[in-house]
């Protein structure tokens, strides 16, 4: 069993450098759901890739008013890379939230907003479509008190 554990853990480690990503860095845009607000939003992100697995990621989304309510959420996360192929990674993530509803009272532009910190946890997958286009699939669930939701995403980024 133990030999098994090494062998495994040894594999695990050439595979994970064999597919170095340091100092990689992505900008991209994203399509995305938000179960709570039940609507569409657009969102920009930024990738830097500190080790070869390690990546760290600040991402804007904007969800569009439905039924008087829009939101905006400003997400920090950090992804840990696990290489399936040469192109497709797959990848947890956790972070830290920060989000802003605002409902609108439909009278002369008044609107109420609230505004939370939170944390994040999800994970998502990645292919690459050329050596400077990647496409990506995300899921990740926002913790943040009476705002807790599940965002769904698409999306594209340019690596340099």
């Amino acid at each position: 069993m133990k030999k098994l554990v090494i062998f495994f853990s040894m594999m695990f480690f050439i595979m994970s450098n064999a597919f170095a990503q340091k100092g990689i860095q992505a900008a991209g845009v994203h399509l995305a759901y938000g179960t709570e607000i039940s609507s569409l939003g657009l969102g920009v992100k930024y990738q830097y890739n500190i080790t070869d697995n390690i990546r760290l990621e600040p991402s804007i989304n904007y969800f569009f008013e439905n039924d008087g309510v829009d939101m905006f959420d400003f997400n920090a996360t950090a992804h840990y890379l696990f290489p399936m192929a040469s192109n497709v990674r797959i990848y947890p993530l956790a972070g830290l939230t920060f989000a802003r509803w605002a409902w609108d009272l439909g009278h002369e532009g008044a609107e109420i907003t609230k505004s939370k910190f939170g944390m994040n946890f999800g994970g998502g997958a990645e292919f690459d479509l050329s050596n400077e286009f990647m496409m990506n699939f995300e899921v990740k669930y926002q913790l943040v008190s009476d705002f807790d939701q599940a965002i769904f995403s698409l999306g594209i980024a340019y690596m340099f």
